[in-house]
């Protein structure tokens, strides 16, 4: 006797899968009222922005636009799209955020060089898939 169907677990699981987007969606709105916030803050204190309080903005921002791409990633897997190109862009966003706020320490050499070939390689893996037609982006379907 079987205890679910495949009929009702697909249901389940698609009912996650909008419960999970949607909390994504929430978060991405936080995170502008939370730049929102950090700007009035920092622009409060001394009339200005300072070089550390525009880095805590920019990284709150790149933040907001990983979890953008989160949820178009949630979106195109929930319409069984292909996903791989905009698993790429947040990969190459996520990088590049912690290249932006990088900060000196013992082995900053290593990490920036590690950084670099991170992006190198995310960066020559999507061009190629782009070039050969294998993945496609939001943008792609726009047009």
């Amino acid at each position: 006797m079987k205890l679910f169907s495949v009929d009702a677990i697909n249901r389940i699981v698609l009912y996650i899968e909008g419960a999970v987007t949607f909390l994504l969606v929430i978060l991405a709105a936080l995170g502008v009222v939370d730049i929102v916030i950090k700007m009035f803050q920092v622009t409060r204190a001394d009339g200005f922005m300072t070089p550390e309080g525009i880095t805590r903005t920019i990284d709150t921002v790149l933040i907001v636009f990983i979890v953008i791409e989160l949820i178009r990633i949630a979106i195109a897997y929930m319409q069984h799209k292909d996903v791989i190109g905009t698993v790429l862009e947040a990969g190459l966003v996520a990088v590049v955020r912690k290249l932006v706020i990088f900060e000196s320490s013992d082995q900053m050499l290593e990490k920036a060089i590690a950084l670099s070939v991170l992006i190198l390689a995310v960066g020559i893996t999507w061009y190629l898939l782009r070039k050969g037609h294998t993945c496609e982006t939001p943008i792609d379907h726009a047009e």
